[in-house]
């Protein structure tokens, strides 16, 4: 873990601190000690972020929107905090000021047969032990009625190995190895179309992780109380695998959208984009949104079709973990991927057009492209050709934000197209005192 001895040292006694306020002053409500942890922390540790993200948890703890599992394991993980001080911690805050969370979950059926059948689809390919801490994370979730599909994409890291080491006599853990690569968006659908059977799905990334252990009978619970939603989500932690540092991102939004607002406004302010670490979909709209005409299920546009067929529904609080690191493919989309990706939004611009007047879809399309093509340009193109065959694909296909686009991604453009001579400059000290001094 890299975090420095004494930040765990001040994390003890903040604990300290908290513990003693309210052993103290016999905390009666909320506001006293909320206002004395935002004070604690605030201006005794001006400029510590891991501080400041603490006071964050602790405070979403007593609003109820991080269940006890998820601080427990925040403390330990982030700050290594000894599970006997966690507890106790979490004891006296539970017995002067109860959250409102709902960590104890009832049963709302008897026996497992009862239960709606949850299939999680899970492709992997060479990370074996992210992929050993993802299925663990299913296996002990409350809920009775879980199978995991994992689909190994011709891995060559000893996966097969693993899975069949720890996972072969268990019945809740379905593997497959392809013969070939195919990638995880098409891994996915031929996975879906053989093997979920399942009244509800989830798409899982192999690197992440559930920590509310009651999460998936959370989840269920809404949709049957719902029924007129197509998914369920709830927020994460990012966790920075090279510092790691784990950030809060709850999503703020709670019970039932209306899918119509949510489609044509999808990523703007006010209207994030779900996490798929924690979404769980209904298998019935996923049927009526024609998944398997997709071309490959991946995240953006899974919700924005599965928004043309029913509302999104929110638990206002942390359940999962999203791992960050060099490998994610967010940060490592080919050209072919971010053009079939769009290709995919035209789609769904002809589907949605019999719900929506064309204006409306006009500007959904030209959001939603400059939202995807700018990610792009940003995070995955290295090179001036990279720029180039963007550009000429959106003065084709999106002319409305092609100027917008030159613009703004100039300087950007100029780095790439003659990065051989600015990194020279950049790495030569001589060099870069020399410019400075003549532009003074």
């Amino acid at each position: 873990m890299n975090i420095e001895k004494n930040i765990q040292v001040e994390c003890y006694k903040i604990i300290y601190c908290i513990t003693k306020y309210c052993k103290v002053d016999k905390v009666s409500d909320g506001n006293g000690l909320v206002s004395f942890i935002s004070d604690l922390v605030y201006k005794e540790h001006i400029g510590n972020q891991y501080l400041k993200t603490l006071v964050d948890v602790i405070l979403a703890y007593l609003r109820g929107k991080i269940p006890e599992s998820v601080i427990s394991f925040y403390l330990e993980k982030q700050f290594l905090i000894e599970k006997k001080e966690i507890v106790g911690f979490l004891n006296v805050i539970n017995f002067y000021f109860d959250p409102s969370n709902a960590s104890n979950i009832t049963p709302f059926f008897y026996g497992k047969s009862n239960y709606p059948k949850v299939n999680v689809i899970m492709t992997t390919y060479n990370r074996r032990k992210f992929l050993e801490i993802a299925i663990n994370s299913f296996l002990q979730q409350d809920y009775p009625n879980i199978e995991i599909i994992v689909i190994d994409d011709c891995s060559s890291d000893g996966t097969d190995l693993m899975m069949r080491e720890l996972y072969g006599n268990e019945n809740r853990v379905i593997y497959k190895l392809n013969e070939k690569n195919l990638g995880p968006g098409i891994n996915r659908l031929n996975a879906y179309e053989t093997y979920a059977d399942g009244e509800y799905i989830l798409f899982f990334d192999d690197d992440d992780y559930l920590i509310d252990m009651n999460y998936i009978t959370k989840a269920i619970k809404f949709h049957i109380n719902h029924p007129e939603v197509a998914f369920v989500g709830a927020g994460t932690f990012y966790e920075y695998t090279k510092t790691g540092e784990l950030n809060p991102s709850l999503l703020n939004l709670s019970g039932v959208v209306n899918r119509q607002e949510y489609f044509l406004k999808f990523m703007s302010k006010g209207y994030p984009k779900p996490c798929t670490t924690t979404t769980v979909f209904k298998k019935e709209s996923l049927t009526k949104m024609n998944i398997l005409e997709m071309k490959m299920v991946n995240d953006t546009p899974i919700f924005l079709r599965a928004l043309l067929v029913g509302d999104a529904g929110f638990i206002d609080i942390i359940a999962g973990v999203y791992r960050i690191h060099g490998g994610n493919i967010t940060f490592n989309c080919s050209f072919d991927f971010i053009i079939v990706n769009l290709l995919e939004k035209i789609e769904i611009s002809k589907m949605a057009i019999q719900q929506y007047d064309r204006k409306q879809i006009d500007n959904w399309w030209n959001h939603n492209a400059y939202t995807t093509i700018s990610y792009y340009l940003y995070n995955s193109a290295k090179h001036s050709e990279d720029f180039k065959n963007m550009y000429a694909w959106t003065k084709e296909h999106c002319p409305d934000i092609y100027e917008k686009l030159i613009r703004e991604f100039r300087w950007l453009y100029i780095k790439r197209k003659y990065s051989k001579i600015y990194n020279y400059i950049n790495n030569n000290p001589c060099i870069k005192k020399s410019i400075k001094l003549f532009y003074k």
